[in-house]
């Protein structure tokens, strides 16, 4: 009896570990079809899009390609937005051009080129779901723009450092978010509607990494990883790391690129 029980426990405290040794490898599970270098960006369904200079490839969770996007003519692309992912936008800054796909990476519409329109500096761009428009930074004048679909200037937001004084402009980044506009600062967030009124201005960076859920939003400024709660404005600190050079988001999982943009893996935010 005493050997039966014996076997019981040794059972049970193996799969004790084995189980604990699974949560620890999950928590830092790496991708591995990440290559050093890639632009890595992450749709709403989890879907993964590797940027490697002028290639452009869409990947389920497993690394399996699902499509594949290339222009050789415009170079190397700089910035992808895949908010819709029935239509990402790709930005070819040195050219000035943005290019539209579809859920396929098949090209849906003629370029738009910026540097017909004016819009020589243009810095950054987001997709506009609420009505396909686009969302532009102008880096000569330090404006906000919105194009629509067919490449006409509907809104500009005047020179920011009047609209919000005192704070640091360079803008890093757009993201549009149930018909919100996230501007990205070095060291604030501001919050902008569909009729560019000002709506909120945070005092959080989120220089390298912004994670918009329906509540609250996850940030990252190179140093610590914060959540800020849009219903009670409380701010937490979640982790205190330098590890990432950004991380990105979908659904309930984040992914930390690592300093040197060797490595892609998930982040558990409590580990």
């Amino acid at each position: 009896m005493k050997s039966y029980k014996l076997i019981i426990l040794k059972i049970i405290l193996g799969l004790f570990f084995c189980n604990k040794y699974i949560s620890q490898k999950s928590k830092s599970q790496e991708l591995n079809f990440f290559q050093s270098k890639n632009k890595l960006e992450i749709d709403q369904y989890g879907n993964f899009y590797l940027i490697n200079k002028d290639d452009l490839t869409k990947s389920d969770i497993n690394g399996t390609i699902l499509y594949r996007y290339s222009n050789k003519l415009l170079g190397n692309i700089d910035h992808l937005d895949v908010s819709n992912p029935l239509r990402p936008l790709l930005f070819y800054k040195d050219q000035g051009v943005i290019i539209v796909l579809d859920n396929t990476l098949s090209q849906q519409e003629n370029q738009i080129s910026l540097n017909e329109m004016g819009l020589y500096q243009t810095n950054c761009i987001a997709n506009s779901n609420f009505d396909n428009g686009i969302w532009l930074y102008d880096l000569d004048v330090n404006e906000i723009i919105k194009i629509n679909q067919n490449s006409k200037i509907i809104y500009k937001s005047g020179n920011l450092s009047v609209l919000v004084p005192e704070t640091d402009f360079q803008v890093i980044s757009l993201k549009e978010k149930n018909r919100n506009l996230f501007v990205v600062t070095p060291s604030k967030l501001l919050i902008i509607d569909q009729f560019g009124s000002l709506l909120k201005t945070v005092n959080l960076s989120a220089k390298k990494g912004l994670i918009i859920k329906e509540d609250d939003l996850i940030s990252y400024d190179g140093q610590y990883i914060y959540k800020y709660n849009f219903l009670d404005y409380k701010l937490d600190t979640l982790v205190n790391t330098n590890d990432y050079f950004k991380i990105l988001g979908f659904q309930n999982k984040i992914i930390g690129i690592s300093r040197d943009q060797s490595k892609a893996r998930f982040l558990n935010l409590t580990e």
